[in-house]
């Protein structure tokens, strides 16, 4: 027997010991777990900072393609625009002169027409004139090609075979005015280039007026325009855009000497880094290069770049830009740093709130000891007597607790007796179906077998062929029995197993049966893995089946179905049973996991299926079991059924 003294001593110590030790063992986790986590996040600072870079980068060559693209898309308009407006200005021309000599013969007019426009240049490199056609096909005016004027040139084609006087003939007689593109000579360099035009009909004389441009000029203003913008756009001192041809040929560049420079022109180690950056280029999406600069930088010193190359696709150019490693190196490590100091702050805080925590509870367990000291006495004498009876309470409450236990037992073991009883009586009917066939197959072969060996013309071909479909049948006939036994095994032990695989188990011994009564079978099964009482799910889902197919068997003008999905968010598993049968009232669906609840005749049911499964999946396997009313949507045609979702822990 402890004496009180030593008691309380005790008492006293070991709470106090208990919170030394574990604020000790607290403090030591707390201070492994912050050092850990700070040893983590220094890991992930490069790849975080890595990440952004490399985002910043990418992000800033797709706004400046965007930006290029549209530049282009503006400009092209504009010189359309532009192209329409010169036309509209002789167009004028013509209008006032006709006006002004009305009375005049027509040849006069157009005489005058031509002595007020022939001379008009217009455009820097003065490669724009106009020129005045007939609806006959017939030059009145050509600026550039004084020799055709006078001629009817219907037949004149450009070096694509195009008959673009005819075409022009066509627009102003059938449209009025519109635009064109041809083929001709550019002046001063004597060389075929492709124009685009605008001819606008003046119906009164039976002519139009007509302008182009080379569309190699207007390409050369819109690379001159982005080059331009490429050489003003600075992000930081070393941080610009640079810009080359699928040749190599050095468009932009911060460095304004390196402009114009080709592949030929620069130092091997950079001739390899341009055409890595071609190769890189040809990716349509873009992609990063890694290199040490040279002497073709700003700076001869430098650390490694990161840099992001893409094609803009309406000039072929490759742009790029880039970002020096050292700025990432500087900002990791005085994140590193101040991760640092946080640390040793968090972990000086740690000690100082344990010691605190410590203390005072060190304290209050003392002050409560010997508060605790002081009652034991006092109580000591009433818990004796108040332990003999609650001693006898005791055991009078176990024996009723036991009996009760004992009955509740008896209880779930007939309920349970009763469901497998139940279950038993589909499963033999199911059989039957499933045997049927194998069966007429097995007498078939047998019948054949022996009619033609009493006829004489069995061979051995025949004979083995029809052995060998009596043995498969036979096989099927074993599989079914086996599947019908490991149905009515009585094991409680828990298996890791899939629930794809289960569930085909089911519908192979329910197959038959849903054939026989047009039920089709929709899954949307995704694989899950289970550690849990298969056999038990096994029959639940085979109740929760077995109803819908009895719910099916009373609807007869409608397409039967039933549909299963299967799925997981990582943290738990879905079933989900849905049928078409027009689903549960809404008065009993509350009822229907009630024992012996049924909606059945007596013959037909004994109300416990549904109890048992929800029994199974709540209380033996710690799930959820959720009935409601769906709607489904199956060939354009809505259906109304129950839906059954099985919730399970992974």
């Amino acid at each position: 027997m402890i004496k009180n003294k030593d008691f309380t001593y005790w008492i006293i110590i070991l709470p106090i010991v208990a919170i030394i030790l574990t604020s000790t063992i607290l403090t030591y986790k707390f201070i492994s777990y912050e050092q850990y986590e700070f040893e983590e996040e220094s890991t992930n600072l490069e790849k975080v900072y890595t990440a952004e870079l490399k985002n910043t980068i990418k992000n800033r060559i797709n706004r400046i393609i965007d930006l290029a693209e549209t530049n282009i898309a503006i400009t092209k308009e504009e010189e359309k625009t532009n192209i329409k407006n010169i036309v509209n200005i002789g167009y004028k021309t013509i209008e006032e002169t006709y006006k002004e000599n009305i009375n005049l013969p027509k040849e006069q007019i157009i005489s005058l027409i031509r002595k007020r426009l022939r001379n008009l240049k217009f455009y820097d490199n003065g490669s724009g004139y106009f020129f005045i056609i007939g609806f006959d096909n017939k030059v009145l005016m050509q600026a550039q090609t004084p020799s055709h004027e006078g001629r009817i040139l219907s037949e004149l084609k450009d070096r694509n075979g195009k008959f673009f006087i005819k075409s022009f003939t066509n627009i102003a007689k059938t449209k009025g005015e519109g635009f064109e593109t041809w083929s001709w000579y550019k002046p001063k360099i004597n060389q075929i280039k492709e124009k685009i035009g605008y001819i606008k009909s003046f119906p009164e004389l039976k002519l139009y007026i007509g302008t182009a441009k080379y569309i190699e000029d207007i390409n050369h203003k819109i690379k001159k325009d982005i080059a331009k913008i490429l050489s003003i756009i600075r992000y930081t001192k070393n941080e610009y855009i640079f810009a080359m041809d699928k040749q190599g040929k050095t468009l932009a560049h911060i460095n304004k000497k390196y402009i114009g420079k080709s592949l030929e022109e620069v130092s091997s180690t950079e001739k390899l880094i341009l055409q890595n950056i071609l190769i890189k280029a040809n990716n349509k999406d873009g992609s990063f290069i890694y290199y040490t600069p040279t002497s073709f930088n700003t700076h001869k010193k430098l650390s490694e770049k990161i840099s992001f190359v893409k094609t803009i696709p309406s000039l072929n150019w490759i742009i790029g830009t880039g970002q020096y490693t050292t700025k990432v190196k500087k900002e990791i490590a005085k994140k590193r740093t101040e991760l640092k100091e946080e640390l040793h702050k968090t972990i000086n805080d740690i000690l100082i709130i344990s010691i605190i925590i410590s203390m005072v509870l060190i304290f209050i367990l003392a002050y409560i000891a010997n508060q605790i000291q002081k009652s034991l006495s006092k109580y000591e004498k009433e818990l004796s007597i108040k332990n003999q009876k609650l001693k006898e309470l005791n055991e009078t409450l176990e024996k009723k607790v036991q009996n009760q236990v004992i009955k509740n037992r008896q209880k779930d073991q007939i309920l349970h007796q009763q469901s497998k009883l139940a279950s038993m009586g589909e499963m033999i009917g199911n059989i039957a179906h499933q045997w049927r066939q194998p069966l007429s197959a097995i007498s078939t072969a047998a019948s054949g077998i022996k009619l033609q060996n009493e006829l004489k013309i069995l061979n051995t071909d025949t004979m083995n062929y029809s052995l060998d479909s009596i043995v498969q049948n036979t096989q099927t006939l074993s599989q079914t029995i086996d599947d019908f036994r490991d149905f009515f095994k009585e094991d409680k032990t828990k298996i890791y197993f899939q629930i794809e695989n289960t569930l085909q188990k089911v519908l192979n011994l329910l197959s038959a049966s849903f054939k026989n009564k047009g039920i089709t079978i929709v899954q949307n099964v995704i694989p899950c893995n289970l550690h849990d009482l298969e056999n038990e799910l096994t029959q639940a889902l085979l109740n929760i089946l077995s109803n819908a197919k009895d719910a099916l068997e009373k609807i007869s003008d409608e397409e039967k179905y039933i549909f299963i999905d299967i799925y997981n968010d990582n943290k738990k598993i879905y079933i989900k049973i849905k049928d078409t049968g027009g689903g549960i009232d809404k008065n009993i669906i509350e009822k229907i996991f009630e024992p012996y609840f049924t909606t059945k005749f007596n013959s037909q049911g004994i109300g416990i299926g549904l109890y048992m499964t929800q029994t199974i999946i709540v209380n033996h396997m710690k799930g959820e079991l959720i009935v409601s009313n769906q709607i489904t949507t199956m060939n354009n045609i809505k259906y109304t059924g129950a839906q059954f979702e099985i919730i399970l822990d992974i």
